[in-house]
């Protein structure tokens, strides 16, 4: 089931197990980020992750909610962090689009952008 594979990452990717995280990810997956370009692949995924954690001093992602859509499944998520002594403090929602039990797109939108943007950005 869709969910579950969502809820696998993202289980994953709150405790950093990279292997897992990827393990269910297409070869072809897309990871579309509101404010970096799009990333490709299981590799692409991986640097997506490990670039929130290796550049901030500190970084948490929590689940807050999943559930099905139609044919998507979305995930409400908040992300704490801090970088160069600015904190980051958002929800997000991301919407995963899910094949032969393999993550193969993800949307993600955030709920203040230009904060957003301004952490990561430099």
């Amino acid at each position: 089931m869709s969910i579950d594979v969502v809820s696998r990452f993202l289980s994953a990717r709150e405790s950093r197990d990279l292997e897992e995280c990827v393990a269910v990810v297409a070869d072809e997956a897309v990871w579309h980020s509101p404010v970096g370009p799009a990333k490709h692949g299981r590799a692409g995924f991986r640097e997506a992750i490990e670039e929130a954690y290796a550049n901030t001093s500190w970084f948490a992602t929590e689940t807050l909610e999943v559930r099905a859509v139609g044919d998507r499944v979305a995930a409400r998520v908040r992300n704490r962090g801090e970088r160069r002594g600015e904190d980051l403090d958002s929800e997000q929602l991301l919407v995963f689009r899910v094949e032969g039990g393999q993550i193969v797109d993800v949307e993600i939108d955030v709920d203040d952008h230009s904060e957003v943007a301004e952490f990561w950005s430099g």
